[in-house]
Protein backbone atom coordinates (compact mmCIF):
# COMPACT_ATOMS: atom_id res chain seq x y z
CA UNK A 1 0.00 0.00 0.00
CA UNK A 2 1.19 3.58 -1.06
CA UNK A 3 -0.58 7.03 0.28
CA UNK A 4 0.61 9.94 -2.10
CA UNK A 5 -0.49 12.85 -3.31
CA UNK A 6 -1.27 13.67 -6.36
CA UNK A 7 -1.98 17.07 -6.54
CA UNK A 8 -2.43 17.20 -10.04
CA UNK A 9 -2.61 16.16 -13.50
CA UNK A 10 0.41 15.23 -15.33
CA UNK A 11 -1.44 18.11 -18.03
CA UNK A 12 -1.74 20.49 -15.09
CA UNK A 13 1.44 19.68 -13.45
CA UNK A 14 3.57 20.71 -16.67
CA UNK A 15 1.35 24.25 -16.37
CA UNK A 16 2.65 24.65 -13.13
CA UNK A 17 6.06 24.07 -13.55
CA UNK A 18 8.02 22.33 -10.69
CA UNK A 19 6.39 23.45 -7.66
CA UNK A 20 7.42 19.92 -5.20
CA UNK A 21 4.08 18.19 -6.20
CA UNK A 22 3.39 15.00 -7.91
CA UNK A 23 1.18 14.12 -10.25
CA UNK A 24 -1.48 11.20 -10.38
CA UNK A 25 0.27 9.39 -13.65
CA UNK A 26 3.34 9.87 -12.33
CA UNK A 27 2.47 8.03 -8.46
CA UNK A 28 0.05 5.42 -10.56
CA UNK A 29 3.33 4.73 -12.55
CA UNK A 30 5.19 3.96 -9.67
CA UNK A 31 2.40 1.76 -8.00
CA UNK A 32 2.02 -0.08 -11.06
CA UNK A 33 5.95 -0.60 -11.57
CA UNK A 34 6.44 -2.00 -8.07
CA UNK A 35 2.80 -3.97 -8.31
CA UNK A 36 1.66 -2.19 -5.27
CA UNK A 37 -2.12 -3.94 -4.65
CA UNK A 38 -3.37 -0.58 -3.26
CA UNK A 39 -2.88 3.18 -4.37
CA UNK A 40 -4.25 5.98 -2.56
CA UNK A 41 -4.10 9.59 -3.77
CA UNK A 42 -4.13 12.22 -1.58
CA UNK A 43 -3.80 16.10 -1.12
CA UNK A 44 -5.70 17.66 -4.18
CA UNK A 45 -5.54 21.18 -5.68
CA UNK A 46 -8.47 22.34 -4.96
CA UNK A 47 -8.95 22.99 -8.46
CA UNK A 48 -10.14 20.06 -8.70
CA UNK A 49 -13.80 19.78 -8.27
CA UNK A 50 -15.75 17.03 -6.97
CA UNK A 51 -18.65 17.79 -9.30
CA UNK A 52 -17.56 14.85 -11.85
CA UNK A 53 -19.14 17.37 -15.02
CA UNK A 54 -17.18 20.62 -13.89
CA UNK A 55 -13.67 21.05 -15.32
CA UNK A 56 -11.04 20.16 -13.98
CA UNK A 57 -12.87 17.43 -11.77
CA UNK A 58 -11.15 15.01 -9.06
CA UNK A 59 -12.11 12.72 -11.89
CA UNK A 60 -9.70 13.74 -14.04
CA UNK A 61 -7.26 12.91 -11.25
CA UNK A 62 -8.86 8.85 -11.38
CA UNK A 63 -9.25 8.18 -15.17
CA UNK A 64 -5.43 9.65 -15.18
CA UNK A 65 -4.14 6.96 -12.60
CA UNK A 66 -6.29 4.56 -13.49
CA UNK A 67 -5.35 4.50 -17.41
CA UNK A 68 -1.88 3.46 -16.22
CA UNK A 69 -2.65 1.77 -12.52
CA UNK A 70 -4.34 -1.97 -12.56
CA UNK A 71 -4.43 -2.47 -8.14
CA UNK A 72 -7.15 -0.74 -6.22
CA UNK A 73 -7.06 3.39 -6.51
CA UNK A 74 -8.78 5.47 -3.76
CA UNK A 75 -9.02 8.80 -3.47
CA UNK A 76 -8.77 10.06 0.05
CA UNK A 77 -11.07 12.92 0.82
CA UNK A 78 -10.79 14.77 4.33
CA UNK A 79 -11.78 12.38 6.96
CA UNK A 80 -11.38 9.63 5.20
CA UNK A 81 -10.49 6.53 7.34
CA UNK A 82 -8.79 2.54 5.53
CA UNK A 83 -8.17 -0.45 7.88
CA UNK A 84 -5.02 -2.73 6.91
CA UNK A 85 -6.08 -5.81 8.61
CA UNK A 86 -3.28 -8.56 9.53
CA UNK A 87 -4.38 -10.84 6.61
CA UNK A 88 -3.47 -7.78 4.37
CA UNK A 89 -6.85 -6.70 3.60
CA UNK A 90 -7.18 -2.75 3.00
CA UNK A 91 -10.53 -0.90 2.64
CA UNK A 92 -12.54 2.17 3.26
CA UNK A 93 -13.91 2.35 6.49
CA UNK A 94 -17.81 3.43 5.42
CA UNK A 95 -19.23 6.53 6.92
CA UNK A 96 -21.38 7.47 9.19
Amino acid sequence: MLVHEATYTEEMAQKAGDVGHSYAKLVAVFAESVQLPNLVLTHFSPRYQLNPHASPSIEDIRKEAQHVYSGSLYLAQDFSEYTLDKAGHFSEVAGE
